[in-house]
């Protein structure tokens, strides 16, 4: 069942048009990562989602009902922002309390509830904490429990974790992703991080210039790009012009040798990243990148001439 349905939705702030016929529908449950570098549109995709932006022309139904003039507050959409906008006058109960208590929820039902979601983002015992004296990965706890805290029908997060260490982060990513499973809610998570759509999204919506590029599994965006701008955006890409055609080829798809047929060319530079043997090849005016696990190729020194081959069905041909 589809859950969220967009229908050429365009949106312009003055001269500037931020969404370019924006389609996308989203199933019962799924998550969904808006992938794309600053300035393409997927956070303003995000907030006329959310009803905290008004679309110029398209359509948003949410389970064959259509928002554009619901406000915000009736949407029944949970959504985490990057700032997180944790009340500081507030410990982490009535945080999480705050929607339900101007929705009229009882005082046994709010405090059923709050116990479950602490429990659930692993805050238990926390309630009555000051949220000036948690942590950033506890405030984001707090903020994600605020959000579910109404049961929405849909769940959105715009790059909540961006402010996190590396650790912190990859930690939160498997939170999120544990909560969304459990609950089959369905979430839209907006990121500018390939590595972290990569880590929790089940369909990746890569974004360009207000437009979707492609949207499909991590697997399909990485082995099989429909565009060049997706065969440049996500992971370490070659874009050869071979035998009349524009391939894309992933590093560790090139095969190196000393002799044979195929493209030559001379090593640049090669690195030892742990388990991972890294290099750059010069290809006539082109550097292409290759890499393969230490210790199971041929040997090279750099400056050395090789030639470069590859499996047919391990490249895919782009538009020009």
């Amino acid at each position: 069942m589809t859950e969220l349905t967009i229908t050429k939705l365009r949106k312009s702030f003055g001269d500037f048009t931020a969404l370019k016929d924006i389609s996308l529908a989203v199933e019962d449950g799924e998550f969904i990562c808006l992938l794309g570098g600053s300035g393409c549109g997927k956070t303003t995709l995000l907030r006329l989602i959310a009803g905290l932006e008004t679309h110029d022309q398209g359509d948003i139904l949410l389970d064959g009902a259509d928002l554009t003039k619901v406000p915000c507050h009736k949407r029944n959409i949970g959504m985490v922002f990057q700032s997180l906008a944790l009340f500081p006058h507030l410990n982490v109960e009535n945080n999480i309390a705050y929607g339900m208590r101007l929705a009229g929820a009882s005082a046994s039902r709010i405090e059923t509830d709050v116990t479950r979601l602490l429990e659930m983002v692993g805050l238990s015992g926390l309630e009555q904490r000051a949220v000036s004296a948690l942590s950033g990965g506890q405030k984001q706890r707090v903020a994600i429990a605020r959000a579910l805290a109404l049961s929405p029908q849909l769940f959105l997060m715009d790059e909540p974790f961006s402010a996190l260490d590396a650790g912190l982060r990859d930690q939160m990513q498997e939170e999120v992703k544990r909560i969304q499973r459990d609950l089959g809610i369905t979430t839209i998570f907006v990121t500018h991080d390939q590595r972290e759509a990569m880590a929790l999204a089940d369909r990746i919506v890569v974004m360009n210039d207000g437009r979707i590029e492609q949207a499909g599994s991590p697997e399909d965006l990485y082995s099989r790009p429909a565009t060049r701008f997706v065969a440049e955006f996500i992971g370490i890409n070659n874009i050869i012009a071979h035998e009349g055609q524009t391939l894309a080829v992933r590093p560790e798809f090139i095969t190196l040798d000393k002799t044979g047929d195929g493209m030559t060319g001379h090593i640049l530079r090669q690195r030892r990243l742990g388990a991972l043997l890294e290099r750059d090849i010069k290809v006539g005016a082109q550097t292409l990148h290759q890499s393969e696990i230490a210790g199971t190729g041929v040997g090279f020194d750099e400056g050395e001439t090789v030639t470069l081959s590859w499996d047919a069905s391990k490249a895919w041909a782009l538009p020009a």
